[in-house]
């Protein structure tokens, strides 16, 4: 890809939005895209803002309201998709039928196999996929709180002809201020991430407590390096080969994290559904797959599930 990155975010809640933020203050062309009016019209007046460990202002190229609205933006040339996985599969047809022949996707989400599902609609030789190490919340319309970032972030393609774009993305990134690196062993660190995710992330949703309150607590914390030894057997299972160390360089990582509400908490709080079934009950399938139990991760999953349902239950009379 010779030109430089003129880039669609789909998705600006943390991941999307701190992405989005950082590339437009480095000058960026960037078009911000979100279902929710009223986060867009803060950023249309005021621009988005993110505090924390970063302090930065900016306003982007243009918002969409809706992912019909990027054909007002032929310029893009790469669409980021930063939505919670678990609504990939009804927003996929909408983009197939705006975006631009040899249009770039970069996947920069949490999960397994969001690649793999949008290369059937666009094909493996466009599919980027990014493992973040940063994370945060929205506090208000138009402002994201940025509560840690562990760089580096890595960014990989699927196939041998996306690794000239997933480099070049790489080093935007990494210039505006992302400390990102290319790898042609994505897979590894997506496989990283799930595990971490799945091991705490789960545990602070049934808890609504914060990373650090489970961190910090004894029963829990043995819960998580429980989840966290599961996961890290079902991937060597899977042929994924970690760096010695990898188990207690995971605990460390977690009890850094500090007093952040993981976005599964924050799911449940807004009872809106999860990203479960593309985190945890990944594992298990790929456990299921290769022969490894995954009791912990099945169970978890299944408690996840039934916060997620709506209760039958007639409702109390006083």
């Amino acid at each position: 890809m010779e030109d430089e990155p003129r880039v669609a975010i789909v998705g600006v809640g943390p991941v999307g939005g701190i992405m989005g933020a950082y590339l437009s203050h480095a000058g960026h062309y960037v078009v911000m895209c979100d279902v929710i009016k009223t986060h867009l019209d803060a950023i249309q007046e005021s621009g988005l803002t993110i505090t924390g460990v970063s302090e930065i202002s900016t306003k982007c190229k243009g918002l969409a309201y809706h992912i019909s609205e990027l054909s007002n933006f032929p310029e893009v040339n790469t669409v980021v998709i930063s939505t919670k996985a678990s609504v990939m599969p009804r927003i996929v047809p909408d983009i197939a039928k705006v975006v631009q022949p040899g249009t770039q996707f970069i996947c920069n989400q949490n999960g397994l196999g969001n690649e793999e599902f949008l290369a059937e609609t666009f094909g493996p030789d466009n599919i980027l996929r990014i493992v973040p190490n940063y994370a945060g919340g929205i506090v208000e319309d138009g402002k994201i709180w940025m509560s840690f970032f562990n760089p580096p972030n890595y960014i990989g393609a699927m196939t041998p002809k996306g690794e000239a774009a997933a480099r070049q993305m790489a080093d935007m990134m990494t210039e505006a201020g992302l400390d990102t690196q290319f790898t042609t062993n994505i897979i590894r660190y997506e496989w990283e991430k799930v595990i971490l995710n799945a091991a705490l992330n789960p545990v602070c949703a049934l808890t609504r407590k914060t990373m650090k309150d489970m961190m910090g607590f004894e029963t829990t914390e043995s819960l998580v390096e429980e989840l966290m030894r599961e996961g890290i057997e079902v991937a060597e299972a899977a042929g994924v080969t970690f760096d010695e160390g990898f188990f207690e360089h995971g605990v460390q990582y977690l009890k850094k994290a500090g007093h952040h509400k993981p976005s599964m908490l924050q799911d449940i709080e807004r009872e809106v559904p999860t990203e479960i079934d593309w985190i945890n009950c990944m594992i298990v399938e790929w456990g299921q797959a290769n022969g490894v139990e995954t009791p912990y991760n099945s169970t978890i999953a299944s408690l996840i599930k039934g916060l997620e349902m709506e209760s039958e239950a007639p409702e109390k009379h006083s």
